[in-house]
């Protein structure tokens, strides 16, 4: 996820002295502080758990991994009394499992981390969201993309604001196929298929919508994702997960200043970037910084498969022959056996792991479970 860019605190500067241009590095840039990132959301509902995940922001520079908070005390409260703590799963997030929660009572987070420090969000009441009417898709003119959309609307005139996310999941095949592997120095049949594979990837852009300048609470064909049809994931079958979250109004206005300054930032005439906070404070120290929003509600889904065959099947050739011995010995990639004329003992047809291994490019071998 893109960190708040109160980092990079303005557009970098040209200043002009006579033919020199000098470079300007506002201090926000180089400054060392880290400071608590929480993307907080409670799941009211009774089926699916809760997730909160901790990190740290890092320089803009920095092109490492973000810093996750380890071992901190995650908790909800209730401002009738209850209480839920979340369990570490890892990498700094924390989950609570499903559970039944009370309608009419408002929530907020509490945060102790392992450095002692406090962070604590506003009380928010749970937010009720609309069904998704539909998930919609469009295939371009030249066939080179395929655009998604969502279409939504609240009856009662109530939900105003909107955020979606999504996980796409394709299935996708390799162009050679590997019969035979090599365990503790002997061939044997491959037990495993490795020539098909799922992928899922999760997207960290901020989709937002708003009603709030129409009479009818109405979202018509909101756009989700652009997928180039070179990316191959509409080959074979391809499913989008779309989830809907209704906003409060501060919600909202939070979500859309993080979504100007993360994902429109870089050129000269960009919003400027801005400091985006959130409704959780650091109760340990009123200068310490924290970033996040923390939100209480039942987000709805909704699921579509595509079959659109929209995409270019890639093709590999076999690299050798090799004997036993010398697959063996190689450690080679094996394809199939080969039988030389007069031969007694066959050779194995050897290939690129990148033509054959599915799990080179990224996906695991077993179905989904959501999978037709």
């Amino acid at each position: 996820m893109k960190i708040f860019s109160f980092l990079i605190a303005a557009v970098v500067g040209l200043l002009a002295v006579g033919s020199c241009v000098l470079p300007f590095t506002p201090p926000e840039v180089t400054a060392a502080d880290r400071y608590l990132v929480i993307d907080g959301f409670l799941n009211t509902g009774s089926k699916d758990s809760s997730r909160i995940t901790l990190t740290y922001t890092q320089l803009v520079s920095n092109k490492n991994t973000f810093t996750p908070e380890l071992r901190a005390q995650v908790v909800v409260e209730g401002d009738k009394g209850s209480t839920f703590t979340f369990t570490e799963i890892g990498k700094g997030l924390y989950r609570l499992a499903p559970r039944v929660f009370n309608s009419a009572e408002n929530y907020r987070l509490r945060i102790k981390t392992a450095g002692k420090k406090e962070y604590l969000s506003e009380f928010v009441a749970p937010k009720q969201t609309p069904p998704i009417d539909s998930v919609t898709y469009r295939i371009a003119g030249d066939k080179k993309s395929v655009q998604i959309n969502v279409n939504t609307h609240d009856p009662l005139n109530k939900t105003r604001f909107y955020r979606w996310k999504f996980e796409e999941t394709w299935e996708y095949t390799m162009p050679l196929y590997s019969l035979y592997e090599i365990k503790n120095n002997a061939i044997i049949d491959r037990v495993e298929n490795i020539n098909t594979c799922w992928k899922t990837e999760t997207p960290s852009t901020i989709l937002l919508g708003s009603t709030i300048k129409l009479s009818q609470d109405l979202i018509r064909d909101a756009p989700l994702t652009n997928i180039p049809t070179a990316t191959n994931k509409l080959l074979i079958k391809y499913s989008i997960l779309v989830k809907q979250f209704g906003l409060t109004q501060e919600g909202y206005e939070y979500w859309s200043s993080l979504a100007k300054t993360t994902e429109t930032t870089g050129g000269l005439f960009d919003s400027q970037p801005s400091q985006i906070t959130g409704n959780i404070k650091c109760t340990t120290n009123s200068q310490e910084l924290a970033f996040g929003f923390f939100s209480a509600g039942v987000p709805q889904e909704k699921r579509i498969f595509l079959s659109l065959g929209l995409g270019l099947y890639t093709s590999c050739a076999p690299l050798d022959t090799l004997s036993i011995a010398d697959a063996i010995k190689a450690q080679a990639f094996l394809l199939s056996q080969y039988l030389p004329e007069g031969a007694r003992v066959p050779e194995y047809i050897i290939g690129d792991p990148g033509c054959g291994d599915c799990r080179t490019k990224g996906g695991i071998t077993k179905r989904p479970i959501f999978w037709p």
